[in-house]
């Protein structure tokens, strides 16, 4: 007996030990694991809708143009490009010898191919409209393609980052099958050798990446919903870079705990967070409503309560740092004095209970959110106590992300959301914006409609001179922050950590795993 006690003493010392040493034990030399908060709903880029899906897609499919760190469009697939004079046509010529990952060699017909099958009625994508005014696609010889556009295009350049499929592969095939998404062929730096639904998945390097062999061979993507789970697995040794909520890296920051073993990355203005509400609502039509919601909101205390100080009030759609955003942009301060005298004029009327009523209607409604995302959840937490001291009454509900996804964000099926988004960085919002992109399932997901900002989104579209799209992009900047469809809340900033022994990052707005090619693992 003794002896079984004392073995059982042993291996609970040793477990002990093995747990304080978490952060070094079980690390590969040639494997990197990164936690993310919920798993693609697709890799296929014909059919990408959120950020996870984006950005790990990213990682197994390349267009023909990237973003660089500083969110600048340099070649990707192309080698180069010549616009020509009228900004009507552009001539791409590709890179020689990039291979699929079956070791195909991809050509001009896989761009056209691409073309056609996003912008097929039959395909039934998001992205039918990506393109823009492109009249033609062909393939001028192997290596060369040749865009035609029926009027100039302004985000030309920026459109072809959109991920090249292999026409190959999809010779006796549908473009929408779905099991292309587990077992996707792509060109870009990872392929993917395993995916366990809401679990994992296996990214292993393409070694014959026309970029060169990628620094880290293995990466595994684990679903972890809960970021304090993730922090938990991060010190264990499970996880070797997670994005830190802001409270996470305040707290972290000040213990110190992770600063012998992690190195802490930060961008500026990742992510757009806003309260938006669905225009098909009668109460939020009147422009006096939504301004007064504005007013009642204390966009401070979110940045100090939710974002520890981790960003900056947000005044429309783009964010401070691009040279198309407007300085001169409305900000509706907080004034719940004048939210209230706002209310009034519209006709609503204070009650007994002290809730507003105007007719049959009280100013009472429901605000969704994700609820893996604690953030939005505090942030909609706030904005519920700002509108029930002014006279509005609101519920707080949250959905989980694949439910959210397919009711809110596909079906347009709210009455108001908290929801944060990721900068898109090309201007044009004209998907998210425009009056023609409200039908189920396209971006447009509160239902807004404005002749005047529709004009000048299609203006910016035709636009090619840079410093022309800049004056009509800050416009449209300026009418968003008038007419408020949205109150903008704030401009976060992206953190995250990675183990010591990562190398070569470089933080970008694009995302934690932009370039994830280029890094590393110090032997």
């Amino acid at each position: 007996m003794f002896r079984k006690l004392c073995t059982a003493l042993l291996a609970a010392i040793i477990l002990c030990a093995g747990c304080q040493g978490g952060y070094e034990k079980g690390r590969p030399s040639d494997t990197v694991t990164i936690a993310v908060s919920a798993e693609p709903k697709r890799l296929n880029p014909l059919f990408l809708t959120d950020m996870i899906s984006y950005s790990i897609s990213g990682l197994i499919f390349r267009g023909l143009t990237k973003f660089d760190k500083d969110m600048n469009i340099v070649p990707d697939l192309a080698e180069s490009w010549r616009i020509l004079p009228g900004g009507r046509e552009i001539r791409f010529r590709l890179k020689k010898g990039i291979l699929w990952h079956d070791g195909v060699e991809l050509t001009a017909d896989d761009v056209v191919f691409t073309f056609r099958s996003a912008t097929s009625p039959w395909t039934a994508t998001h992205h039918s409209g990506h393109f823009g005014p492109v009249k033609e696609v062909r393939a001028t010889d192997t290596y060369s393609v040749s865009v035609l556009y029926s009027e100039p295009y302004g985000s030309a350049l920026d459109s072809w980052t959109f991920g090249i499929i292999p026409k190959h592969i999809f010779l006796n095939r549908d473009v929408r099958d779905i099991s292309f998404d587990r077992a996707p062929v792509g060109t870009g730096p990872y392929r993917l050798k395993q995916w366990v639904s809401g679990e994992k998945l296996w990214l292993e390097s393409f070694d014959r990446f026309y970029g060169g062999r990628p620094g880290i061979k293995n990466v595994f993507i684990r679903v972890i919903p809960d970021a304090s789970t993730q922090l938990l697995e991060l010190k264990a040794g499970g996880v070797d870079v997670m994005e830190l909520t802001p409270s996470q890296y305040a707290l972290e920051t000040q213990s110190g705990t992770l600063a012998t073993h992690f190195l802490e990355h930060r961008a500026r203005s990742f992510r757009l967070g806003f309260l938006g509400f669905n225009m098909l609502d009668e109460r939020f039509q009147d422009v006096r409503v939504r301004r007064a919601i504005s007013h009642a909101i204390d966009k401070k205390a979110i940045i100090d309560v939710v974002l520890m100080g981790l960003g900056s009030k947000s005044t429309g759609p783009y964010p401070p740092e691009a040279w198309y955003a407007s300085a001169l942009a409305r900000d509706f301060e907080y004034n719940p004095t004048k939210a209230e005298e706002l209310l009034q004029d519209a006709g609503w009327k204070k009650g007994t209970d002290g809730i507003y009523r105007k007719g049959d209607h009280a100013m009472s409604f429901t605000i969704l959110t994700n609820y893996e995302n604690r953030d939005n959840i505090k942030t909609a937490q706030i904005i519920q106590s700002n509108l029930k001291a002014v006279g509005i009454r609101t519920d707080v509900r949250t959905l989980e992300w694949q439910t959210f996804r397919h009711e809110v964000v596909a079906k347009h099926q709210f009455e108001a959301i908290v929801l944060s988004r990721a900068y898109l960085w090309d201007p044009d919002i004209y998907d998210l914006w425009h009056s023609s992109m409200t039908k189920e399932g396209q971006w447009n997901i509160m239902s807004y409609r404005n002749p005047a900002l529709d004009a000048l989104l299609e203006k910016g579209r035709r636009t090619v001179d840079r410093a022309e799209r800049g004056e009509v992009y800050a416009k449209v900047h300026e009418l968003l922050a008038e007419d408020q469809p949205c109150v903008f809340l704030y401009n976060a900033d992206l953190i995250f950590v990675t183990h010591w022994r990562i190398k070569g990052i470089v933080p970008s707005p694009a995302g934690m795993l932009h370039d994830l090619a280029e890094w590393r693992i110090l032997q």
